[in-house]
């Protein structure tokens, strides 16, 4: 695997409705000596729902050995970064979460990463301000496609495929959210799916580097102290249902022109024939933008880019260095 990406600088950038945006830069060695970025070498990433911009390290690990300087954000109401004071958790505002740390860090025309609504959020920012990214790089980014785009599954309220999605909201709110330590976070989470499929190295980034914050509260037995989740399992919840009302984001895609890779992981659950439908939905997406094209990696679930970090770093050095090469041609 890539050596491990060295100590991130943190950098605060303020969003809109009063959200402090928490980012981490790895690796300035990619910006030029005369202090200017060179944005085509600058990759932005953009976490899933309930993680937060670390778990990406070593993903990041490997995009700093070619050469990139990789900015991880942390949503609204996600790891180091404040809620907002409204308590505004539209997928709307994540994609402003993204463009706020693009204005700030003076990043306009740099390549993007996302996850699951990392991925909506960056594609959104896009489509409302074109050019703002070079490339956009998604693995199985979430959005409600209409039954039209989506000839082969049944996508009414009820059916299989979005009886799926229902599960992720059952699952978080089904969450543990305190520990007596991050040391026992972290052995429960070895310990059991989903968690403990992913890459060591990213699950402990996730743990030890934003994943939970103090406990003041006194727990039900009156013990002090311990840890909690920083994402609240009613922030993650909130956002799951703030999906079901972004139904107007996937007719927006039109305006996505810069090259776009929509990556996916197995269509079915390993038990089952049931589809997933964040994977089922992929080539519709990339037949919505401009210019996109589908990436399978049949082997990886939706946590894909926590499982294969170094597989999934290599496919992204790939796209973005031909995207770069097509765009120097332009």
């Amino acid at each position: 695997g890539a050596p491990h990406a060295m100590t991130p600088v943190d950098a605060d950038v303020r969003g809109t409705d009063g959200v402090m945006i928490r980012v981490r830069a790895y690796d300035a060695r990619a910006e030029s000596s005369r202090g200017a970025r060179d944005a085509s070498r600058c990759v932005v990433l953009a976490h899933a729902n309930g993680f937060h911009g670390s778990v990406f390290a070593p993903l990041i690990a490997g995009l700093c050995a070619h050469g990139y300087a990789c900015y991880a954000l942390d949503f609204r109401g996600h790891g180091r970064s404040t809620s907002p004071v409204n308590g505004r958790l539209e997928w709307s505002a994540l994609g402003e979460d993204c463009a706020a740390v693009v204005t700030a860090l003076g990043l306009h025309g740099c390549h993007a990463f996302g996850h699951s609504c990392g991925g909506h959020a960056l594609l959104m920012a896009e489509a409302r301000r074109p050019g703002m990214f070079r490339s956009i790089y998604a693995f199985e980014p979430i959005f409600i496609v209409p039954q039209n785009a989506l000839e082969a599954y049944d996508v009414s309220p009820g059916s299989p495929l979005m009886a799926s999605t229902e599960y992720l909201v059952k699952s978080a709110t089904r969450r543990r959210e305190r520990f007596a330590s991050v040391a026992e976070a972290l052995s429960t989470y070895k310990s059991k799916p989903p968690m403990n499929a992913l890459d060591s190295r990213a699950l402990e980034a996730y743990v030890n580097d934003g994943g939970f914050v103090r406990d003041d509260e006194n727990d039900n037995k009156g013990a002090q102290g311990g840890v909690k989740l920083a994402c609240s399992v009613d922030t993650e919840v909130s956002i799951y249902r703030a999906g079901e009302g972004a139904a107007d984001a996937f007719a927006s895609l039109p305006r996505v022109a810069c090259p776009v890779v929509i990556a996916k992981g197995t269509s079915f659950a390993p038990d089952d024939t049931s589809p997933i439908y964040s994977a089922v939905i992929a080539p519709a997406l990339a037949a919505a933008v401009q210019r996109g094209k589908v990436i399978e990696f049949a082997n990886l679930s939706h946590f894909g880019p926590m499982e294969r970090p170094d597989d999934v770093a290599e496919s992204v050095v790939d796209f973005i260095s031909t995207a770069r090469a097509a765009h120097s041609k332009l």
